[in-house]
């Protein structure tokens, strides 16, 4: 029996990666999270703070062959301090648990956004490009120190199996965080210059951790989809009305918005997102054999009709 475990399993793409995986034959799913319960089905759940030295013994004790590496405090405008101590030192923690258990392939789920968002940035980005994550914005340097630390694993660890995937923008019916709170505004308010934004669906982007956690290939990937959107052709798939305004009068909104709580995103994340972050998803495709229900526009178009519902 091969045996998986998944950090911060109660998360959408947690969810959808365990119910994939505990489909499998002769498979079990071993679930992490710090939540007191998790409604999923077929899976063995912990509570494991992945901060804590109970994590290593789970994952001795439930003979852990592969690990995926999920958990991540994602809201990036959230506390800083609380953040690094789950991103960076969990990550680390996660490293060490994992070579003390002696799995034998860790997957992370790090992102796009750690090449960082610069106005040179390459249109789209390879996985040889560096990352150059932004400071201010500390989801994007967070995800980099997170690879830091595998790559520094990797080379410590040769004969444990290692795989780093780079997802550009998630987007579902079950999408919870900013993006999500953005996106289900009733108007769409954005820079007046145009941005590409590429999308992959939930699903998609579930069944690409799943091909790297069941595979046996290594390396570094992006994960995307074909094509690219500008906020007002989102705004005409999604019917919405778009409002577009110069960069500094939408960085001065938007701090003010988020002091008074009424705008799900501050001036760093408008600052982040003024520049393209687009991904050359062929590499993970013609090695893992990836091929996504939907292109971007799709993505778009299935989490705009689930709104409907």
């Amino acid at each position: 029996m091969r045996t998986f475990a998944i950090t911060g399993v109660c998360g959408y793409i947690g969810s959808l990666l365990a119910e994939k995986l505990a489909a499998l034959p002769d498979t079990c799913v071993v679930g992490l999270d710090v939540k007191p319960s998790c409604n999923l089905k077929q899976i063995k759940y912990r509570q494991v703070d992945i901060r804590g030295k109970k994590l290593s013994t789970t994952l001795k004790k439930d003979k852990v062959d592969t690990l995926v590496h999920l958990a991540f405090y994602t809201a990036p405008e959230g506390n800083e301090e609380e953040a690094r101590s789950i991103n960076v030192a969990g990550t680390a923690n996660v490293l060490a648990a994992a070579r003390t258990a002696q799995v034998k392939r860790f997957v992370l789920a790090s992102s796009a956004a750690a090449y960082g968002s610069h106005s040179n940035n390459p249109v789209p980005f390879k996985e040889s490009d560096p990352l150059k994550a932004n400071d201010y914005f500390y989801y994007s340097a967070h995800k980099a120190r997170q690879e830091e630390l595998v790559q520094q694993f990797i080379a410590e660890n040769p004969g444990i199996q290692t795989v780093i995937l780079r997802p550009c923008v998630v987007i579902g019916p079950h999408i919870n965080n900013d993006t999500g709170k953005s996106m289900r505004q009733k108007v769409l308010v954005n820079m007046k210059v145009p941005v590409p934004i590429q999308f992959i669906y939930e699903d998609d982007v579930a069944e690409a951790f799943f091909l790297a956690a069941t595979g046996t290939q290594t390396g570094v990937y992006n994960v995307g989809t074909d094509g690219t959107l500008t906020i007002t052709e989102i705004g005409r798939i999604m019917k919405k009305r778009v409002v577009l305004l110069p960069f500094k009068a939408l960085y001065w909104l938007a701090s003010v918005g988020k002091l008074l709580r009424v705008s799900p995103v501050s001036g760093k994340t408008v600052e982040f997102i003024s520049n393209p972050i687009v991904v050359d998803p062929k590499k993970f495709r013609q090695t893992f054999g990836f091929h996504p229900q939907y292109d971007t526009a799709g993505a778009l178009k299935k989490f705009a009709a689930s709104l409907n519902f």
